[in-house]
């Protein structure tokens, strides 16, 4: 903003320029009569007022200029602002939400679960920050069950709830189903370009069909019950290192981009590779196959390196489909 004496200044400088035009209009016309002296005249304060015109538009191209930067600093600080009570909300939102998932009662812990993925939906870089969180509650030991809940096995078997801490089983199967939801390519809630760390996680009845995941590591990790991996898409190397698989294990058209390390895992039940594709190959180093293991038409090369089977498997020869 200008000084009101810089104004007070420029008005006398118009003022002084107007009168020396003036006097030089009366000067150069040599001639004193009435009509010229007024033609003088009205030249002179023409000049003055073009001259006062032009200050008084540059003072308002100024002021102009002065208020949308007032405006742009003021929104600016508006935005900051915002962003920084949005933040401070999502920070609130998170910790309660963590907090809950310590709590004693199981339908907090739920609750927690569904405030942290209800988070997630609504901010897209918190995401992978939540996905940790979800897989740092599964790596938690629990009381697990001896065998899955589903299929025929659980039906002629039904197994007395002492054998296990069915509250947080429950509280768990959630936490597995948020991330299947999330990681799954046709689901209207599919975030991409997360990975996942559930490394020595003891996981029931396990489902990441249709899923597609940059890192994965599940190595030492045990799985109660089937597990189903069909179709799923795993961007980087993964890893299976001394993995446990209880039951049935179908990983048929999955996709290891980078491929897979199963050494020194167990699979206690069916192993399925069928029309599984790698770039990089898969090591079944000192894999225990303890039942049948199906790998037709698989495209990737494989390495069975103190392998044991139960059943002597049909291998493709690489490169065929």
């Amino acid at each position: 903003m200008l000084k009101w004496r810089w104004i007070a200044v420029t008005a006398v400088v118009v003022a002084a320029v107007t009168g020396a035009l003036l006097w030089l209009f009366l000067a150069w016309s040599g001639r004193p009569d009435a009509p010229v002296r007024i033609d003088a005249v009205k030249t002179a304060f023409g000049a003055g007022a073009g001259a006062g015109g032009v200050f008084a538009l540059w003072l308002a191209t100024r002021r102009q200029r002065t208020l949308e930067l007032q405006l742009a600093e003021t929104t600016r600080v508006a935005s900051v602002t915002e962003r920084d009570l949005e933040e401070r909300r999502v920070t609130e939102l998170y910790t309660k939400a963590v907090e809950q998932l310590g709590n004693d009662k199981a339908p907090v812990r739920l609750g927690g679960l569904y405030a942290l993925e209800r988070l997630g939906q609504d901010n897209p870089r918190q995401r992978q920050t939540i996905v940790n969180v979800l897989c740092a509650y599964l790596r938690m030991p629990f009381k697990e069950p001896k065998e899955g809940l589903r299929g025929a096995d659980a039906v002629q078997r039904p197994q007395n709830n002492d054998d296990y801490d069915a509250p947080e089983l429950q509280v768990r199967l959630a936490a597995q189903e948020l991330l299947k939801i999330h990681l799954q390519r046709e689901h209207p809630a599919f975030w991409p370009g997360m990975s996942i760390d559930l490394q020595r996680a003891t996981l029931v009845d396990f489902r990441l069909s249709g899923c597609e995941v940059v890192v994965a590591d599940f190595s030492h990790a045990r799985f109660v019950g089937s597990v189903h991996m069909r179709g799923t898409t795993f961007a980087e190397k993964t890893g299976f290192y001394g993995t446990v698989f209880t039951s049935l294990a179908n990983f048929d058209r999955s996709v290891f981009t980078e491929g897979a390390y199963f050494s020194w895992a167990r699979f206690e039940g069916v192993a399925r590779f069928a029309r599984t594709r790698s770039e990089g190959g898969m090591r079944f180093h000192h894999t225990n196959f303890a039942a049948e293991a199906v790998f037709e038409r698989s495209t990737h090369e494989f390495d069975f390196e103190g392998a044991t089977f139960a059943v002597e498997p049909d291998l493709p020869h690489p490169g065929t489909r």
